[in-house]
């Protein structure tokens, strides 16, 4: 889930600070659809000009000369960023989510990942609409954060002066940890919450689990070419894995999206788009005919709009036709094949069953010398195996679209423990 921010503020030369956010949770629901286990993360993304040390940054696309940059972050612009693909790839790779940032991400109260820990331990045994509840009624209607005795505001006053004195005194234990927003310009963690249950998936074939991954790698791509006007066309490539690990650390269920932001000068129809921060201005194929019909400038309102139109690939769904079926359809198979898996066996997979090439899976009859070779050199039976992969699964594990077996890896490297039974 993902929305656009106007701010905080701006720099000295009194120039816009921007961010994007995506907010994205995995969580486990019990059969009547009470929460089990939680996990919220946002991927926080800002203009190079806002001053606070740890914020991951984006500048924008080669050619669009670079952005504003407080490069050590004093509340004074040094310069502009370098308007290269280099600082694309430096930019992109260096992402952190909030979660990641860990112990240097401070706030107020604690850090960031301390106080969405509290939140997720509020609301494990609350059904989705229980989670909404408490947040109406705990929550300011101002600024999403939990109500506190004191506050200066008539709406927020009123609104905590009806509460009992028991709830009262939950709220005092809640705000002694946790009061960030729940629903602001950085993200709406309730709303992601509610997504996650209407996305859920039924766990038909797990027994039990031991740990979680809650992951988002993230890349660019230069490509694919370049529009009639020899302008080059480029993408942002979020991949997202959830996944559960058995006690031998084996993948008990696995649930992967991804999320490709294009320059509006790319050609396909369903493809979300990205134009740039306000002001930044980008060649436009407005009706995907792979000739460009003019260029648009990013505004405010546009800026805000195209974030929030932002799909994952699954939520393209039958609009997201590849050579074999979907990309959905794809990925449901690749998810198959792996479960029961570790990572090292995934790896291990990946590696004796894809092109060195391009990361697809192997087939007869490639004219690559290289991919060719690597085919023959297989059993009967592991050709049989590829056969059936190759009639759902064709597309690259491993590109320029993003590193799914990486973002698989990452998300073991990053698992939490839980304990997970199913009877």
């Amino acid at each position: 889930m993902s929305i656009g921010r106007l701010g905080p503020g701006k720099d000295d030369t009194e120039t816009p600070v921007y961010s994007f956010n995506d907010v994205f949770a995995h969580t486990l629901f019990d059969q009547d659809g009470k929460i089990l286990d939680l996990t919220v993360d946002i991927l926080e993304v800002a203009t190079p000009n806002y001053d606070g040390d740890g914020m991951p940054h984006f500048s924008g696309y080669p050619g669009q000369g670079g952005y504003n940059n407080d490069e050590n972050h004093d509340g004074k612009v040094d310069g502009k960023t370098a308007d290269t693909e280099e600082n694309l790839a430096a930019e992109i790779s260096g992402w952190l989510t909030k979660r990641e940032r860990g112990d240097k991400y401070h706030m107020t109260t604690g850090t960031w990942y301390q106080q969405m820990d509290k939140f997720e331990e509020i609301f494990i045994g609350m059904t989705v609409e229980e989670v909404e509840k408490w947040f109406e009624k705990y929550c300011s209607d101002l600024n999403g954060r939990p109500l506190k005795d004191g506050s200066d505001k008539p709406e927020d006053k009123a609104k905590y002066d009806a509460l009992s004195a028991d709830e009262k005194s939950m709220l005092a234990d809640v705000t002694s940890t946790a009061t960030m927003s729940l629903n602001d310009a950085h993200g709406n963690i309730v709303a992601a919450i509610k997504e996650s249950f209407e996305n859920k998936v039924p766990l038909t074939k797990v027994t039990e689990a031991a740990s979680k991954g809650t992951v988002i790698l993230s890349s660019h791509r230069v490509g694919p070419g370049k529009d009639d006007k020899d302008v080059q066309i480029y993408s942002l490539n979020k991949v997202f894995v959830n996944a559960l690990f058995d006690k031998a650390g084996k993948i008990a269920a696995l649930y992967i999206d991804q999320q490709e932001v294009a320059t509006p000068n790319y050609d396909g129809a369903s493809m979300p788009h990205f134009t740039g921060f306000p002001g930044q201005s980008y060649n436009n194929d407005e009706n995907h005919d792979e000739v460009v019909d003019g260029t648009l400038t990013a505004t405010d309102d546009s800026f805000l709009a195209e974030v929030a139109g932002w799909a994952t690939k699954r939520e393209r769904g039958d609009g997201y036709v590849m050579g074999t079926g979907t990309w959905t359809d794809q990925i449901k198979k690749f998810e198959e094949i792996f479960v029961g898996m570790t990572v090292e066996e995934v790896e291990a997979w990946f590696t004796k069953y894809t092109s060195d090439l391009n990361g697809r899976p192997l087939k007869d009859g490639s004219d690559k010398p290289e991919d060719k070779a690597k085919y023959d050199a297989l059993s009967a039976d592991e050709k049989a195996m590829l056969t059936d992969v190759t009639s759902t699964a064709t597309m690259s594990l491993k590109d320029a679209h993003g590193d799914l077996v990486g973002a698989i890896k990452k998300a073991y490297e990053l698992r939490e423990e839980i304990n997970l039974t199913i009877k």
